[in-house]
């Protein structure tokens, strides 16, 4: 065999065998990976309660990878701490997948209205409209604040409270009257009963008849209240009067 066509023979195999191993190579180090890769999923973890930064490194561990979303209030789970997450816990997916998550906003809080000499029926609106309730509701005499108007409530205007906390109100029954005893009008006739009534600032305005055979007419036979009871004045009186 001719010295020239051996050497072409060595060339040719020594050319072949070095391209099997590089077949060989780029087979072992990329076309079974991404082949392999093709069928295997990994679980995802559970991220609801961790911080962000506490999730992302479980994920990376896992070989996936993580997209904050917009945040959303939450009381179950405090502030800052992941409360929602796609795909759920457990999933399983391919590697590199995206989970999504969103931290939480801690528990919704609620500005309370500031009420403050507002009438009751204003109030009442606001407050629902606020997200909270009516709570304990007190009436005083004020000089200041008008009649029926708000003198003052609890929780503060502007503090922060949960959704349906009870405000506490305080309202104005106009300014302090002096209270007088209801005095004993009964078996009095009804001028009578009217006069000694008005002389003490109150208001006989309140009559009622009924029939009597006991009494003459126009004799007062109950009153409201009874006789010794402390009474505002210029408040009204009931008055039942006899008649046949």
């Amino acid at each position: 065999m001719p010295l020239k066509i051996l050497r072409e023979i060595v060339l040719f195999g020594a050319c072949a065998i070095f391209t099997a191993i590089i077949g060989l190579i780029v087979i072992d180090q990329i076309a079974m990976p991404i082949y392999v890769r093709q069928g295997v999923e990994v679980a995802v973890p559970d991220l609801i309660g961790l911080t962000p930064s506490q999730a992302q490194a479980q994920l990376q561990d896992k070989g996936l990878r993580m997209k904050e979303r917009e945040p959303r209030w939450d009381a179950s789970v405090p502030a800052g701490q992941i409360v929602w997450q796609n795909p759920s816990a457990l999933s399983h997916v391919k590697p590199n997948r995206t989970v999504y998550v969103a931290p939480s906003l801690g528990q919704r809080l609620h500005a309370v209205p500031d009420l403050h000499n507002r009438p009751l029926r204003q109030a009442q609106l606001w407050i629902a409209q606020a997200d909270l309730t009516i709570g304990k509701v007190t009436e005083i005499s004020s000089s200041e604040i008008k009649e029926g108007n708000i003198i003052d409530h609890k929780p503060n205007a502007g503090e922060k409270v949960a959704q349906g906390t009870q405000v506490e109100l305080i309202v104005s029954t106009g300014p302090p009257r002096a209270f007088v005893n209801m005095p004993r009008v009964t078996e009095l006739k009804l001028d009578e009963a009217r006069r000694l009534l008005s002389s003490l600032g109150l208001q006989p305005n309140n009559i009622r008849y009924e029939f009597s055979t006991a009494y003459e007419p126009d004799i007062v036979i109950r009153q409201e209240p009874e006789s010794g009871t402390p009474i505002k004045r210029g408040s009204s009186v009931l008055l039942i009067v006899s008649k046949l």
